[in-house]
C-alpha cells in the first residue's frame, strides 16, 4: 500500500505530495474522490470510480459507503512512503491507499524496495529523498516510493527483488515491466538514470563553444562523434548512456567538431581532467558498435589507473565487469608511500582491462573489515593482494619489495595461471601445545577442536583489537585455572591470519565452545567475558550429560546451558 501525506502531515512532503491520511478523524466519511486530488489521480480515477465514495486502505471494495479512518489498515501489498526512515517506519499502521492504485495514477514511479535498513540501505535513502526533493522543486512528473520488502514479502516476492537496495521505474502504471535502476546510488544519478529514461540521453552539441563547455564541465565526459545521428551504432550510443547515469554524455555530427579533435571516423570519445586526458573507441568502417563492449571501455577508463577504495568508488570498482581486483595495502602516511604508490601505478598500465588496480589505506578505519577479509594484519602491511571476485579465490605477492618489475610478474603469473591461492593459515608454532592456552592455526584447528576425548573452548581473536588485548590476559587466567583438567582444552586463534571453514565467526572477540564427540557440534558462548564467568559456563558444560541431536549450533545463556545441550 502506499502510505499517502502532504506537508500538513509531515511538514516535509519529499516523495510523493498527496492528502495525508493520518489527520483524518476516524468515523468521518470523506468520498474517495477527494482522496485523489493531485495531478495524474483524479483524472486517472474518475472514469473508473467516479465520485462514489470507497473504503480507503482496502483496495476497491463492494462497500461504498463505509467511512475513512485514519486509523484502517491493509495487509495486502504496501509501499509506505514518507520523508526519512523514522516517518516511514511510524506510517506503517497508519492509513494506505493500494499501490496498484498509485502505481496506475502516476505518470512515473520509481519503487525502493528495503530489507531490514542495512548501511548500504540508509546510505541510499538519504539519496533517494533527496533526489525526491529535487524532483518536487523541478515539479516533475516522476514520484518516487519505497517498500521495506521485509514486511511486504507479497511485492518482493512478486518482483523477484532478493538482492537490497533496489530500484524499479515504473512507466506510466506497467507493473508487469518495471525496469532496473543500476548503478545508480546518489541523488544526482538516480535523477539522471530517470530523466534519460523518459528523455533524450545525450546532449546534442551544436557548435565549437558548446562542445568545449560540455567538456570543461566535469572530470570525465563522454562524446559520441558520428556523420549519421539516425544511425544503429548512435542508438547504441544512447542505449548506453541510459545505463551509466554518473557520467554527461554527449552527441555530434558537426564537421569542426571532428575536424577540431582530429576524429576521421565515427568514434566515442573519453575527455578526462587526469592522467591520460583523452581516450577514444573508434568502430572500424564495417563494424557494429556493441553496447555491452562500449559498456566495459567506459566503466574502465573513467577510473584511474589506481582506484583508492572508498564508499564513494566501491560501486565503481564492482560495477566495471572485471573480476580480477589487485590490491595494494599500504599506510598513506607512511615514508615510503610515495615511492611504493609509484611504482604500482606503473605496473597498472600493462592491465588495463584486465585487472583493477586498487588502494587501501591501512590507516582508515573503515577500511577494517577489508583487511580482515584479506588477513592483513599490522605487520604484514604494506602487501599486494589479488582477488577474484566470481569464486573469491585470494592470492598474496608473496616477499620482496612493491616495484613495479614485481607487481608485473605477480599479476602476469596469475593472468597465466601459475600463480597458487593463497592458504591462509600461519605456520604452527613449535610450542603451540606446551602453554596453558593452546594456540591453533589454519591447519591444525579441526584436528585440535573435534576430537572424542577432550572438550575445547576457543577464543578467536584480532590481534589490533582493543578488546581482544584485554580479554587476552582473562584468558591466560583461564588457561591456568584448567592447566591440569583432563576433559577440558583452553585455547585460542588469530582469526585475521588464520581461515577457518568450519566455523563462522562475525565479531571479535568471539568464544565458541566444542564438546567432546564425534558430531562436531558448536556452542557460541554469550554470556559475560569475565574469569568467573567463563568458569562457571565451563563447569556447567562439564556436569551435562543432555547434548541434544537437533543442531550442531546453539547459543549459550548462563540459565539455558543444560537444556540447549
Amino acid at each position: 500500500m502506499l502510505n499517502i501525506f502532504d506537508k500538513t502531515a509531515s511538514g516535509n512532503a519529499n516523495l510523493v505530495h498527496v492528502i495525508s491520511l493520518r489527520n483524518l478523524t476516524p468515523g468521518v466519511q470523506v468520498p474517495f474522490s477527494s482522496l485523489l486530488q493531485v495531478s495524474g489521480f483524479l483524472g486517472h480515477f474518475e472514469r473508473a470510480f467516479k465520485s462514489q465514495p470507497h473504503y480507503c486502505g482496502s483496495g476497491v471494495t463492494d462497500k461504498p459507503d463505509r467511512p475513512v479512518s485514519g486509523q484502517l489498515r491493509s495487509r495486502q501489498c504496501s509501499a509506505s512512503l514518507g520523508p526519512s526512515v523514522e516517518e516511514q517506519l511510524s506510517y506503517r499502521e497508519e492509513g494506505y491507499i493500494p499501490f496498484f492504485m498509485a502505481l496506475a495514477a502516476v505518470m512515473q514511479v520509481l519503487a525502493f524496495r528495503d530489507a531490514p535498513l542495512s548501511g548500504a540501505s540508509l546510505a541510499l535513502l538519504e539519496e533517494f529523498e533527496e533526489a525526491a526533493k529535487q524532483l518536487k522543486s523541478e515539479k516533475s512528473q516522476i514520484k518516487l516510493g519505497k517498500v521495506d520488502a521485509s514486511t511486504e514479502k507479497d511485492l518482493a516476492k512478486e518482483f523477484g527483488t532478493q538482492d537490497y537496495p533496489i530500484l524499479k521505474f515504473f512507466i506510466k502504471g506497467d507493473r508487469k515491466n518495471p525496469l532496473n535502476c543500476a548503478g545508480a546510488r546518489t541523488a544526482s544519478s538516480i535523477i539522471t538514470w530517470l530523466k534519460r529514461r523518459i528523455g533524450t540521453s545525450a546532449i546534442r552539441l551544436l557548435n565549437v563553444t558548446h562542445i568545449e563547455t560540455f567538456i570543461a564541465s566535469d572530470d570525465v565526459v563522454v562524446v559520441g562523434f558520428f556523420k549519421d545521428l539516425k544511425g544503429n551504432d548512435t542508438k547504441t550510443f544512447y542505449e548506453t548512456a541510459k545505463d551509466i547515469p554518473d557520467l554527461p554524455f554527449g552527441v555530434t555530427n558537426n564537421a569542426k567538431h571532428f575536424a577540431k579533435y582530429g576524429i576521421t571516423r565515427d568514434t566515442i570519445v573519453l575527455f578526462r581532467k587526469f592522467e591520460e586526458e583523452r581516450i577514444g573507441y573508434e568502430i572500424a568502417d564495417g563494424s557494429r558498435l556493441e553496447q555491452d563492449d562500449l559498456t566495459k571501455f567506459i566503466k574502465v577508463n573513467e577510473l584511474h589507473s589506481v582506484t583508492e577504495y572508498n564508499q564513494l568508488t566501491a560501486g565503481k570498482i564492482f560495477d566495471v565487469g572485471i573480476d580480477s581486483h589487485l590490491l595494494l595495502f599500504v599506510d598513506k602516511t607512511s615514508e615510503e608511500f610515495n615511492e611504493m604508490y609509484k611504482n604500482f601505478k606503473a605496473a597498472a598500465s600493462d592491465f588495463r582491462a584486465q585487472i583493477i588496480f586498487i588502494l587501501v589505506d591501512t590507516n582508515e578505519s573503515q577500511n577494517g573489515r577489508l583487511r580482515e577479509f584479506f588477513r592483513i594484519r599490522d605487520l604484514d602491511v604494506p602487501a599486494v593482494c589479488l582477488i577474484n571476485t566470481t569464486g573469491s579465490v585470494r592470492y598474496r605477492m608473496q616477499g620482496g619489495k612493491v616495484t613495479t618489475e614485481n607487481v608485473k610478474t605477480f599479476c602476469q603469473a596469475y593472468l597465466d595461471g601459475k600463480e597458487k591461492p593463497q592458504q591462509y593459515s600461519e605456520e604452527l608454532p613449535e610450542d603451540w601445545n606446551k602453554n596453558p592456552v593452546k594456540v591453533l592455526v589454519g591447519t591444525n584447528f579441526d584436528e585440535v577442536v573435534f576430537n572424542t576425548t577432550r572438550s575445547v573452548i576457543v577464543l578467536f581473536y584480532a590481534p589490533w583489537s582493543q578488546r581482544c588485548k584485554e580479554i587476552n590476559s582473562i584468558w591466560d587466567q583461564l588457561g591456568m585455572r584448567y592447566k591440569d583438567s583432563e576433559h577440558i582444552v583452553i585455547a585460542k586463534i588469530d582469526i585475521t591470519a588464520n581461515e577457518v571453514e568450519s566455523v563462522i565467526v562475525e565479531e571479535y572477540p568471539s568464544v565458541k565452545y566444542f564438546p567432546a564427540g564425534s558430531d562436531k557440534k558448536i556452542v557460541h558462548y554469550t554470556s559475560a567475558q569475565t574469569l568467573e564467568a567463563f568458569s562457571k559456563f565451563l563447569d556447567k558444560q562439564g556436569k551435562s550429560k543432555n547434548h541434544g541431536k537437533k543442531s550442531n549450533t546453539t547459543d549459550n545463556t548462563d540459565e539455558e546451558t543444560k537444556d540447549e545441550l
